[in-house]
């Protein structure tokens, strides 16, 4: 036992990086001190179009009846005596994050930033075409299009 006491124990070697330790801190410190924004826009333009109904059959619907089903349109287009109910609705959905880091804190004379957005368009469109008399000819419909078809259609 006493042979033991006289040993003298060597340190354990050491494998934490002192100056790896203090980059990372420090590199965690700017990010978090760093000005992160995140923002989502959500913007309904026009009412809910409901589907075209089976009870408005071409040939046979009065305007009256059209109204009473779908309510006021958005729009009415005159075309050479005959006319068009015209019911738009526009929905966008967008969304952008971005994360600015302080390098100048770091003795650097610029700062880092990074940014990143999505966006969603979607049309729904319906048209109602009626005789001078106010029965129905044509109904034309269309859910989620990418583009608003009545732009182009009356061109």
């Amino acid at each position: 036992m006493a042979a033991a006491s006289n040993q003298i124990q060597q340190p354990m070697p050491c494998h934490f990086k002192i100056g790896q330790t203090a980059l990372c801190l420090l590199l965690l410190i700017l990010v978090v001190s760093g000005c992160v924004s995140i923002r989502f826009d959500r913007i309904n333009n026009g009412a809910e179009i409901p589907l075209p109904a089976a009870g408005l059959i071409e040939g046979k619907t009065n305007l009256a009846e059209a109204l009473a089903h779908y309510g006021a349109p958005a729009d009415v287009v005159d075309m050479d005596g005959r006319f068009a109910l015209l019911y738009k609705k526009s929905f966008y959905q967008g969304g952008q994050i971005s994360l600015g880091i302080p390098l100048s804190d770091l003795f650097f004379q610029s700062s880092l930033r990074m940014e990143a957005t999505g966006n969603l368009l979607r049309h729904d469109l319906l048209a109602l075409f009626f005789t001078p008399d106010g029965i129905l000819t044509e109904t034309k419909y269309e859910r989620g299009a990418s583009q608003p078809f009545w732009g182009s259609f009356w061109k």
